[in-house]
């Protein structure tokens, strides 16, 4: 038996297959996979491209999956649509489908009770207490994402076109951006932003690692743009632990570039949070490890099996980590 593990994101999706002795056998990656926001068309020809050249050599009947994936729950027979496009594309049946931020729970405290945030392009909470769980954000890029790597990227750039336009004081956050993005005008700063060549929210998202480095060297409008990015991420754990009612210590663990590379956000998140009895850890497991987690529990749930299987991804984690 096989266990795939698959986790889709806004920026590119990565899979993992392992044998049952927890052997990684392939990993891979491709492009986006947010149906929602990429559209079909792209979402089949990312899933082809990151899954079907290791397929098509295993039995189908072989492989127990797991797809982690966004806008799983936002909109209407989710997972019969996403179950048939992954079976016409890979040839294979998708025992599990579930939003990418419930692998990255699996993963980050191995699938016991707890909260996790993803903040990657998007932001998503997820939180589970034995049967129960709960999800907060999530709503996408037009009206939501508050804290990811988009809405950081949004706050910055409208930020520069109010001092453009004169409705701010000119500082120095326009005259940091234009240098970073290399543009010479206005004119440069619309075209980089409506550039049809480019996915529009991976590239405003983009933006977000400028405004960290802008920070670091004390900027205080890109500051103040990190903290309360941070701050709308608490937010979203403490309103699912108003749900869910998890016992201190509660822990919290997170996955995505924000709360992994942006020490500002990552900080002020766990800062703010260390007041209500919140322990916030780093993931023991990557998000597609997870993945694999779930695909392999959905098919053996046995304590010792388990166990062993749960030590062995944590190996391969922890040699990944060192590379």
């Amino acid at each position: 038996m096989y266990f795939l593990g698959v986790d889709g994101g806004g920026t590119k999706t990565i899979a993992y297959l392992l044998d049952e002795e927890s052997n990684l056998i392939f990993k891979n990656t491709s492009g986006p996979t947010n149906i929602l926001e990429n559209g079909e068309e792209v979402f089949r020809k990312n899933l082809r491209e990151l899954l079907y050249p290791v397929l098509k050599n295993i039995n189908p009947k072989d492989i127990k999956s797991c797809f982690g994936l966004p806008a799983v729950g936002e909109f209407r027979e989710d997972i019969k649509i996403l179950r048939k496009i992954i079976k016409e594309e890979l040839n294979i049946e998708a025992d599990t489908i579930v939003n990418d931020v419930v692998i990255g729970w699996a993963g980050g405290n191995l699938a016991r009770d707890g909260i996790h945030v993803v903040a990657g392009t998007g932001t998503i909470t997820y939180g589970r207490k034995g049967n129960k769980d709960i999800r907060v954000s999530g709503w996408g890029s037009i009206i939501g994402d508050e804290g990811s790597a988009y809405y950081i990227g949004y706050r910055t750039l409208n930020e520069v076109s109010r001092e453009l336009d004169g409705r701010k004081r000119r500082t120095d956050l326009t005259k940091l951006i234009f240098k970073k993005l290399n543009l010479r005008d206005h004119l440069d700063f619309i075209e980089f932003i409506y550039d049809p060549q480019k996915d529009r929210r991976s590239n405003i998202a983009s933006v977000a690692k400028i405004t960290y480095e802008i920070a670091k060297i004390g900027d205080k409008k890109a500051l103040k743009i990190l903290k309360e990015s941070a701050k709308e991420l608490a937010l979203t754990v403490t309103t699912a632990n108003k749900f869910l009612k998890i016992e201190k210590p509660i822990t919290v663990t997170y996955s995505g570039s924000v709360l992994e590379k942006n020490e500002i956000v990552r900080e002020e998140f766990i800062k703010l949070l260390a007041k209500g009895g919140y322990e916030v850890k780093p993931p023991k497991l990557s998000p597609v490890l997870g993945a694999v987690l779930l695909a392999f529990l959905n098919y053996e749930n046995n304590g010792q099996k388990r166990e062993d299987f749960i030590n062995k991804l944590l190996k391969i984690y922890k040699e990944e980590e060192k590379q």
